[in-house]
């Protein structure tokens, strides 16, 4: 088996591990690579803000279902009287429910949006180190046939 030298790591680089180096680039470009380097375009704050936005909007609407179905249930089968009611209670509690629910959703998905934003930059990390690495191969095995 053929081994050429890899001069910043002292050490030996196959011909087989070249193909295997190659072979983790091609297949990182065909499953992660674009969205990563689309999640790379922005900034962490900016990437996590626009992840979230969508889910943010959903869990509004869904918030404002789950209350609308309650009051639903308590106007019409309880049979409550809207007009004996205190209303300004009621209405505030929906809307600290609301701002809970918004709250814990935003708290969850920042949490997880910083997470896969630190996992795409190390996959970017590892893959610009393996580049380096076949370029620094490459540029070995030039000199060699030069000399």
């Amino acid at each position: 088996m053929a081994r050429e030298f890899d001069h910043r790591e002292g050490t030996h680089l196959s011909r087989e591990q070249k193909i295997i180096t190659m072979t983790k680039l091609a297949l990182y470009d065909k499953h992660e690579g674009a969205h990563d380097r689309a999640a790379n375009e922005y900034f962490r704050h900016d990437y996590i803000y626009k992840k979230n936005l969508g889910t943010r909007i959903a869990v509004g609407i869904g918030g404002l279902l789950l209350l609308a179905i309650y009051w639903l249930r308590v106007i019409l089968i309880d049979g409550t009287d809207v007009l004996q009611m205190d209303i300004v209670q009621h209405l505030t509690d929906s809307v600290l429910f609301l701002v809970a629910v918004l709250a814990v959703y935003s708290l969850v998905g920042t949490v997880q949006g910083t997470r896969e934003y630190y996992l795409i930059q190390k996959r970017l990390d590892r893959h610009g180190s393996l580049i380096k690495l076949l370029e620094r191969h490459e540029a070995g095995a030039e000199k060699r046939e030069d000399a």
